[in-house]
């Protein structure tokens, strides 16, 4: 499913997961059937719409994490739902018992989103829509074959969306199936009506005793299912009305002894957040919500009595100031964060992920040799591109500041009578123009490059002499990660560095360029956040980071949610003033697949080659680009 994965739109349901259940590690993944698991915190979207187009695709995986998140996170029954599947083992038709559950607990479900946000109803109109035309052809199908129980089940969807598949192509069969189940519309209504799952459950169970008498086989598909796990302990009723929350958990397991015997004097009341950490045990007014205590039996949500002293707190209303922090407080609270788009990277992914930086070593003379080879082969391409920057710096410097439609007003201001359309308007000379830019060239060196390494060095010593001759700082890396120390305590990832921002400009800084060799695993995501740190240090108006590579990241633990994380460490980098653009080196053709994956890591910015050998000329145009935009008069 990796050339599926589009991660922008995954973060933002891994966002929406999150935000209804109130579970800040829940993971969003893709499989046969949606479903919520309250226990290893993971929530599964159907893989139903992965074909389909962009928009529908959205609008399907969305209405399923509303239906798992906002309704079985929170009002399915997991006791209902463990008790129903048992009874589904030992019944005739297991599998139209399961379906039927599901489809009416769906139903249920759906009903109570719309009361929750009535904003969802649009991507539920859409979620029907698409289901509706796909389940037409499928009725019509099941109905031909005498597969009975897959008719029944799309029949009774169609009656609770309000499907009309009554046409011409609707056989006698079908309407006999509908006119059996219309002493059975009076249950499906209590469905919709039903407060809990175990109600859903016994109405399920009666429809199934009423229709197995003249049913022969069971359901053969299974469009839609119910899965052991499903639900929570204490599920909400479908008319609650209020906030959903769940309660935090203590970080300790204190326990408050006995207190009954303690002297109490009339009138007095112990506060339910006594703990270690409050050595004053007197009555209060405020209930707090606690990270740190101990438990009591009090109930959070209890009514307490009211007290004449209240009101000396009234007149301190609405006229709360910010805390004037001083100290560690506040150097803490310096410099510049952005969050994660999804929780994943920093927080999760690479939470167990080292940089080690090494320097360059003294060029020995074969790598000397071979960086002027490589020079003299990039010669014809950088010079030309180094002489038009050039000259576009020269036209800025002595372009005409005069005869102007607006600016400063000119002197000369017979013109106004002399001339039709006088220009009378002059602008104040400017500073020289200059490149305000800097530099920095991530090089993947795993493995899968070592067919492509020696074309990319003549890519990376084009950029290093281009940028060298106009005085642009610059700084270029290999990184990979060491996979013979991964361990689950550490993933050491090593950061080659071959050209610094220190001696870039510095005569025959280049030839360090030739130690780039390909090594093992690569960890995209965390190499592009730990670049940026450097890049930010930077003063230069413009901050540019490029990254070479020949694929998807691939290191420990990391297949999964690599793509994703890589993306997510380009958007905090592009947020922070850093940009990003990728360089995907391919090997001859290059396949959709290859082309969406760099597409949801980088986004636009993804530039794809298809030979390696032309990588140089195809820097040409981009290197221009970047110079061009650079240029600060």
């Amino acid at each position: 499913m990796d050339d599926k994965i589009d991660a922008l739109l995954h973060m933002q349901l891994v966002d929406l997961a999150r935000l209804f259940t109130k579970r800040g590690k829940l993971e969003v993944e893709a499989g046969f059937h949606a479903h919520y698991d309250e226990t290893a915190l993971q929530m599964t979207v159907s893989q139903f719409w992965w074909d389909y187009p962009l928009r529908d695709k959205t609008a399907g995986m969305k209405s399923d994490v509303y239906l798992r998140c906002l309704g079985s996170a929170w009002f399915t029954g997991k006791v209902a739902v463990t008790d129903y599947l048992h009874y589904c083992s030992s019944v005739k038709f297991p599998k139209l018992a399961n379906s039927l559950f599901a489809l009416c607990e769906d139903m249920r479900l759906e009903r109570i989103c719309r009361s929750q946000r009535p904003g969802m109803g649009a991507v539920f109109a859409h979620r029907h829509h698409i289901l509706g035309g796909y389940f037409q052809h499928k009725l019509r199908t099941h109905v031909s074959k005498g597969e009975l129980a897959d008719a029944l089940l799309l029949i009774v969807y169609g009656w609770f969306t309000g499907k009309s598949w009554q046409g011409e192509s609707f056989s006698a069969l079908g309407s006999e199936l509908t006119g059996r189940l219309g002493g059975l519309y009076a249950m499906l209504e209590q469905v919709e009506e039903a407060s809990y799952t175990a109600q859903v459950a016994a109405l399920c169970k009666d429809i199934l005793e009423t229709l197995s008498p003249w049913l022969e086989r069971d359901a053969v598909s299974s469009y839609f299912w119910t899965q052991q796990g499903s639900g929570i302990a204490d599920p909400l009723p479908a008319d609650y009305k209020g906030e959903l929350k769940r309660a935090k958990r203590l970080a300790n397991d204190d326990v408050l002894p006995d207190q009954e015997g303690e002297h109490q004097l009339p009138g007095q009341e112990r506060m339910p957040t006594w703990h270690r950490e409050s050595s004053d045990r007197s009555p209060g007014l405020l209930r707090f919500e606690l990270e740190r205590g101990a438990r009591t039996a009090a109930q959070g949500s209890a009514p307490r009595e009211g007290d004449a002293a209240d009101q000396a707190l009234a007149i301190t209303q609405g006229r709360s100031q910010r805390a004037q922090r001083t100290g560690a407080a506040a150097g803490r609270r310096q410099g510049p964060s952005v969050p994660a788009a999804a929780g994943h990277g920093e927080g999760e992914v690479a939470a167990y992920a080292t940089a080690t930086w090494l320097l360059p070593e003294r060029p020995t003379a074969a790598q000397e040799d071979g960086f002027r080879r490589l020079s003299e082969r990039a010669a014809p391409l950088a010079k030309p591109l180094q002489r038009a920057i050039r000259r576009t710096l020269e036209q800025r410097r002595i372009a005409p500041r005069g005869d102007r439609l607006f600016g400063r007003l000119d002197k000369r201001l017979t013109r106004a009578i002399t001339q039709e359309m006088p220009r009378l308007f002059y602008k104040k000379r400017a500073p020289v123009p200059q490149l305000d830019a800097a530099f920095a060239l991530l090089v993947d060196c795993s493995a899968s490059m070592y067919d492509k390494m020696d074309e990319t060095k003549l890519g990376l010593v084009l950029f290093h002499e281009t940028l060298q001759n106009l005085r642009i700082p610059h700084e270029i890396v290999g990184f990979w990660e060491d996979a013979d120390r991964v361990t689950e305590q550490e993933a050491p990832n090593l950061f080659q560095v071959a050209v610094d921002f220190g001696s870039c400009l510095a005569v025959g800084s280049g030839a360090a360029l030739m130690q780039l060799e390909p090594q093992q695993d690569n960890r995209d995501g965390f190499a592009i956040r730990e670049m940026m740190k450097r890049l930010l240090r930077r003063t230069e108006r413009q901050r540019i980071l490029l990254v070479f590579s020949d694929g998807e990241p691939s290191a420990a633990n990391y297949n999964d949610v690599g793509i994703l994380d890589t993306h997510e460490a380009v958007l905090q980098a592009r947020r922070m003033g850093v940009e990003v653009i990728s360089v995907f080196l391919a090997n001859g053709t290059v396949h959709e697949t290859q082309r969406n994956a760099m597409r949801n890591m980088y986004g636009r910015s993804s530039i794809v080659v298809p030979n390696v050998e032309g990588l140089h000329e195809q820097l040409v145009p981009i290197l221009r680009k970047l110079l061009l935009k650079s240029i600060q008069s």
